[in-house]
C-alpha cells in the first residue's frame, strides 16, 4: 500500500463532474440471505421457582420432563454408514494389534509408497464417507479377518466375499476398495432417487438375478443391501444383513442405537490454508456432492448456477488455483489421519493429507506435489502439510479443499438462504455452517466489535452506473466494469473518457482506536472477469491510503485494506472507483467491514 495526496481526484472526481452534490444512495435489492442457525445441542431445563417454606419443612425437589430419546433404527442408525468418531489412523491400528489380526501386520503398495493397512483403510473411508468400523464389521463376516490372525488365502482373496467380475477383483486391497467405493454409490445413488433425480438402482445378487426396489426403502437397509446382495442370494439377503448387525455388535458396539456423544457444528475454527489468496476455481455442489454431473450447481448463496465454466458440477470441495511451489498450510490445529498415496482411480496415485480437527471435523487436502507431514503427527495452525501440485485424477495444478463434519462433506462456507439447504435436508447429506473464524460470515450477523457498511445501507453513498446483483453480504451487491486503461505503473491520464462510478462507506464508530479494515468481494457472474487492480482509498486520522487489490484472487473472500487508527470526529471514510488499473474489467462494490482491536 502506498500514501495518496489526491484525495479529490480520486473519491470526489464523479461527484463534482457536472453534479453539486451526490444523488441519493440507491439500495440494493432487499436481503436475501438469513443469519444460520445451528441445531440445538441439548434442550435447556425450564427454571423452577417455589414460595418461601417454613422452616423444618420437606424439600420437595419437582420432577423435570425427561429428554425424549431418539428413536432406535430398526438396522443400522444412518449416521453410522458414515462415521465413527475417535476411530481412524491410530485407533484401528491398536484396534487390531490388540485382537491379534492379520490386518495389523499387513502392507500394501501404492504408488511409491508402503502404507499400513489401518492407514490405507482410514485414507478410503475418509475419501468415500464410510464408517471404518463398517468395513471391518463386513471383513469380519465374510473372512473372520478382524479376529483371525492366520486366514486362508481364499478368506483373503475374497476378504469381502465378491467373487464376481471373473474373480478380477480378488485380493484385499482389491476387496476393500469395491466395498468402500460399492457403499458410496448406493449412499449417492439414494440421494438422487429420493430428489428424484434417477431411479434407485436394484440390488443384484451373487447368482446374476436382481431385485427392484422402491425409493421408499429405508436409507440403511438399502445402503446395507446393495453392499451384501452381491455376496448372497435372495433368500439369504435378510439373515445376512442381521448376521452383519450382529458381527457389528460384537466388534463394536450396537449399531442401532443413535450416538449420544457426537460433536455438535462447530463455531468457526478454520483459517486459510494457504500463505497468499489464490484464484478459486470450484466451488462446493449442494445439490449433488458426489462428482456426478446433472446439468446444475447449487452454490452456498443459495443459488443454482447452470453455466458450466462457473465450477465443478457435483463437486464435493473447494478448488484453488495452487501450483508448485506454493505452500499449502493446515487451516486448524489437528492430529495428521493419514499422509501417503490415495489410489483413487486414476492413473496414478493422489497424494493427500487428511487432519481430525478432534471436533467432529476433517478437512482434507489433495493432488498435492508433495507431502511434508507424516502419519500420526499433531500439527498446528497455519504448519505445512506439503506442496500444491496436480497428483491423481487432478486436471492441472491445483489444491482441492474438502471439509467433513460427521464423516460427511460439507461447506466451510455455511448455507445463506432461506430455503433449505438441499444437503442438509439428504438422507445422505449434512448441515453446512460457517466455518472461517479470520472472517465474517457474509450471510450472519457481524461479531462483536466488528462494524459493518453495506452498500445501500446507513452510510454508503454511490453516484454512477452500478448493476445490481443479488449475490453478496446480506444478499446483494453492486458491480460494474472499470473504465480506466492505465496501470498502478504508469502515470494517471490527465483526460477521463467517461466520468468515474464512485462508491463511499462512511462508518459510524463507537470510539477512537485502531481498527482493521476489510471488503467482501462477491464472486458472481456479472459479464466481466474480475479486476486485477481495484482500488481503495481510506481516510484515516494519519491521513489518505490508497491501497490496490487483486478481486479475482480475492473473489468471494474479504480483502484485507489494512490497520488504521480512526477519530470518529474526523469523517473516516473508504472510496472505491471505477478507474481500475484494467480497462473493462469488473469493479464490485459490497460490505465494508471495520474490526475494532484491542
Amino acid at each position: 500500500m502506498r500514501r495518496c495526496s489526491f484525495v479529490q481526484f480520486f473519491v470526489l472526481v464523479a461527484l463534482l463532474s457536472g453534479c453539486a452534490a451526490p444523488p441519493a444512495p440507491q439500495p440494493t435489492p432487499a436481503p436475501t440471505a438469513t443469519p444460520q442457525t445451528r441445531p440445538t445441542v441439548a434442550a435447556v431445563a425450564p427454571s423452577v421457582t417455589s414460595a418461601p417454606r417454613p422452616t423444618g419443612a420437606a424439600t420437595v425437589v419437582p420432577e423435570l420432563p425427561s429428554p425424549t430419546p431418539e428413536p432406535r433404527d430398526p438396522i443400522f442408525d444412518p449416521r453410522r454408514i458414515s462415521y465413527a468418531h475417535n476411530f481412524a489412523l491410530d485407533e484401528i491400528q491398536a484396534y487390531l494389534d490388540e485382537r491379534g489380526s492379520v490386518l495389523a501386520t499387513v502392507r500394501f503398495q501404492v504408488g511409491d509408497r508402503s502404507m499400513s493397512f489401518a492407514h490405507v483403510l482410514t485414507g478410503i473411508s475418509s475419501l468415500y464417507s464410510i464408517n471404518p468400523a463398517l468395513l471391518l464389521a463386513l471383513l469380519e463376516l465374510h473372512g473372520g479377518l478382524v479376529t483371525n490372525g492366520q486366514p486362508s488365502a481364499d478368506a483373503l482373496g475374497f476378504a469381502m466375499g465378491y467373487r464376481a467380475d471373473n474373480g478380477n477383483r480378488r485380493g484385499l486391497n482389491s476387496q476393500v476398495r469395491w466395498a468402500a467405493r460399492e457403499l458410496r454409490y448406493a449412499v449417492r445413488d439414494y440421494d438422487a432417487a429420493v430428489r428424484a433425480i434417477a431411479p434407485l438402482p436394484p440390488l443384484r445378487f451373487a447368482d446374476g438375478s436382481s431385485q427392484e426396489v422402491s425409493s421408499e426403502m429405508a436409507f440403511s437397509r438399502y445402503v446395507l443391501g446393495r453392499i451384501l446382495a452381491p455376496t448372497t442370494s435372495p433368500g439369504n439377503l435378510g439373515p445376512r444383513m442381521d448376521q452383519l448387525v450382529s458381527t457389528y455388535t460384537r466388534l463394536f458396539h450396537d449399531p442401532r442405537d443413535p450416538p449420544g456423544d457426537w460433536p455438535a457444528p462447530a463455531e468457526p475454527f478454520l483459517t486459510s490454508p494457504m500463505d497468499q489468496p489464490a484464484r478459486i476455481t470450484s466451488f462446493f455442489d449442494h445439490n449433488t456432492p458426489f462428482l456426478r454431473v446433472n446439468g446444475s450447481i447449487d452454490t452456498f448463496w443459495g443459488r443454482s448456477e447452470t453455466d458450466v465454466a462457473f465450477a465443478y458440477d457435483g463437486h464435493t470441495g473447494w478448488d484453488y488455483a495452487m501450483a508448485p511451489p506454493e505452500r499449502v498450510i493446515a487451516a486448524a490445529p489437528g492430529k495428521v489421519i493419514f499422509a501417503g498415496n490415495s489410489d483413487d482411480g486414476c492413473a496414478t496415485p493422489a497424494r493427500a493429507v487428511i487432519i481430525d480437527h478432534g471436533n467432529g471435523y476433517r478437512s482434507l487436502y489433495w493432488h498435492l506435489y508433495r507431502i511434508s507431514v507424516e502419519p500420526g503427527q499433531q500439527i498446528e495452525r497455519g504448519a505445512e502439510v506439503g506442496i500444491a501440485g496436480e497428483s491423481g485424477c487432478a486436471i492441472g495444478a491445483h489444491l482441492h479443499l474438502q471439509i467433513q463434519y460427521l464423516g460427511r462433506d460439507v461447506d466451510p462456507y455455511g448455507w445463506c438462504s432461506p430455503n433449505p439447504d438441499p444437503w442438509a435436508t439428504s438422507p445422505a447429506g449434512q448441515i453446512s455452517v460457517w466455518l472461517w473464524s479470520d472472517m465474517p460470515s457474509p450471510c450472519g450477523s457481524p461479531p462483536p466489535g466488528t462494524i459493518v457498511v453495506d452498500d445501500g445501507g446507513p452510510g454508503f453513498l454511490s453516484s454512477g452506473d452500478w448493476a445490481p446483483n443479488e449475490v453478496g453480504y446480506g444478499g446483494g451487491s453492486r458491480s460494474a466494469g472499470g473504465n480506466f486503461a492505465g496501470s498502478s505503473a504508469r502515470p494517471w491520464l490527465a483526460a477521463l473518457p467517461v466520468a468515474p462510478a464512485v462508491a463511499i462507506w462512511q462508518p459510524e464508530l463507537p470510539a477512537a482506536g485502531e481498527y482493521r479494515v476489510i471488503a467482501y468481494i462477491p464472486y458472481a457472474l456479472n459479464g466481466f472477469d474480475e479486476s486485477e487492480e481495484m482500488r481503495y482509498l481510506i481516510r484515516h486520522e494519519d491521513g489518505e491510503t490508497l491501497v490496490t487489490i487483486d478481486a479475482e484472487a480475492l473473489r468471494n473472500w474479504w480483502a484485507d485494506l489494512g490497520t488504521y487508527r480512526f477519530d470518529p470526529a474526523h469523517s473516516p471514510l473508504v472510496s472505491l472507483s471505477t478507474l481500475a488499473g484494467d480497462n473493462r474489467r469488473g469493479i464490485w462494490v459490497d460490505a465494508v467491514a471495520f474490526v475494532a482491536l484491542p
